[in-house]
């Protein structure tokens, strides 16, 4: 893992930010995040929440806390329920020079944002991000994780994360240079992009890839921060492991946009391998003709895996025909 500058404790406070929140039905995890971000040593210049579609509790939670937050606390409604609509709906209001973002069933430390911002002194860094710690539903933490790589887009196509429940010891390793980062806990440089990206599917994987692809493109780097961890109490279960769950998000609209952002920002001369890797190869979560047989192998039930590789090829093969035409 490639170190870069540590971090500098004094160049943020020129930098104005603005923290961006899509939140959905969860008003008691909206709370506590907000009130985690009244407790930084720097405080955001304003924090936006997105409340979407019909979700009253949402909008009435944050319209009680506003008198009550020291730092600026807009509200703004999206017409149609999702994470990438509503992120776009906030940056089209946002101010900041950096953009931060976080779930809402985040709680933030106390350095948080000054940490975000010192890394913006440098002007080549176009996108900060860093770690979470999972919390099962009775506040018992995930177990720890020593993967690697952290981050990367290989060549071919193939992403790897490992951005959460890290072991404790990592907590004192300097940045590195990543490809991509995670939206539970990342900064972004205005001017480094234009938005996020709308042609994804639910439950919009990938739209953090797009972004950071963006940063790339416009010759900035990528951080990824091992000391600034978020405490993190998902409820959601579009990614649990296996079979179980909703497959048209967990399988096909996965691969659908995975397809899309290769296609979008890979250099022609990257086409072949990419598609080979998509559609040959895959993964388990994700199957191409390859990953289809281990799939075989691991879950059994032939006549499912079969009908979820046919389905997984030609959601992929769509989203790649969508990136294509985004690129033009």
């Amino acid at each position: 893992m490639e170190k870069i500058l540590e971090y500098q404790t004094d160049c943020h406070l020129h930098l104005s930010s603005s923290v961006i929140i899509p939140s959905f039905q969860r008003p008691d995890k909206l709370t506590r995040c907000l009130q985690s971000l009244a407790h930084q040593t720097v405080l955001p210049n304003e924090v936006i929440v997105v409340w979407q579609a019909e979700d009253m509790i949402t909008r009435d939670a944050v319209a009680q806390l506003q008198s009550t937050l020291p730092y600026a606390l807009k509200l703004l409604h999206c017409p149609e329920a999702g994470v990438v609509t509503a992120e776009n709906t906030a940056l089209a209001a946002a101010t900041g020079e950096i953009i931060l973002l976080c779930d809402d069933d985040v709680v933030t430390p106390t350095g948080w944002v000054a940490r975000h911002l010192s890394f913006y002194a440098d002007p080549s860094i176009g996108a900060v991000g860093g770690s979470a710690n999972n919390h099962h539903l009775d506040g018992t933490v995930f177990l720890k994780r020593n993967i690697q790589p952290i981050g990367q887009l290989t060549w071919y196509g193939k992403t790897y994360g490992n951005m959460y429940d890290q072991t404790e010891e990592w907590i004192d390793l300097s940045p590195i240079k990543v490809d991509h980062l995670v939206g539970y806990n990342l900064s972004i440089r205005r001017a480094a992009f234009n938005c996020f990206e709308s042609s994804f599917k639910p439950y919009w994987q990938m739209f953090e890839l797009d972004v950071c692809l963006q940063v790339k493109q416009r010759g900035y780097q990528i951080l990824f921060d091992f000391q600034n961890v978020v405490d993190h109490y998902p409820t959601n279960t579009a990614y649990v492991g296996g079979r179980d769950g909703d497959l048209e998000i967990k399988i096909f609209n996965a691969g659908y946009n995975h397809a899309l952002v290769l296609a979008k920002h890979s250099p022609i001369s990257l086409y072949i391998p990419r598609l080979i890797y998509l559609l040959l190869v895959g993964s388990l979560g994700s199957p191409g003709f390859l990953a289809s047989l281990l799939a075989i192998k691991r879950y059994g039930n032939l006549q499912r895996e079969l009908q979820i590789l046919v389905k997984s090829l030609r959601y992929k093969i769509a989203g790649w025909q969508k990136g294509l035409e985004l690129k033009n």
